[in-house]
């Protein structure tokens, strides 16, 4: 008796809609050799899967030295997955500064107040530091 034909199949997770500036579902399923899909695909929510993969992930800030913030994942993989999908959006300092300005133009000053002073006063600490060590360098 022959033995039946092997048929692969490949879990796969992405958006439904790739082209969506932001998704609302991801779908799951199994894709044969060719590529097509088998089965039932499960619809799930674009902010249950987020929270769960993100969840587990830490961020932090990376400050280059011409001035511009990007994000900086803890994990070096998803690090260079994430800047060779250009999803590492790098932002001038100057440009965030004046963003949060526009932010909280309208805020009272009781609330927003002493949080500009101490934006002023981080950025002043900044401006000194950058330039001892321009000085420094060129001595």
């Amino acid at each position: 008796m022959a033995n039946p034909p092997r048929i692969v199949l490949t879990p796969f997770f992405r958006p439904r809609d790739e082209d969506a500036e932001e998704q609302q579902i991801y779908v799951a399923g199994f894709l044969d050799e060719e590529g097509e899909a088998w089965g039932t695909l499960i619809s799930l929510e674009a902010e249950m899967v987020e929270q769960a993969v993100m969840g587990h992930q830490t961020f932090g800030v990376w400050c280059n030295s011409d001035g511009r913030i990007q994000p900086q994942p803890g994990s070096d993989g998803l690090f260079e997955h994430l800047l060779e999908k250009g999803q590492l959006v790098e932002t001038p300092l100057d440009e965030l500064v004046a963003e949060a300005i526009e932010d909280g133009r309208n805020e009272p000053n009781d609330e927003i107040l002493g949080m500009f002073e101490t934006l002023h006063e981080r950025l002043v600490r900044a401006a000194s530091a950058v330039a001892d060590e321009i000085a420094r360098r060129r001595r």
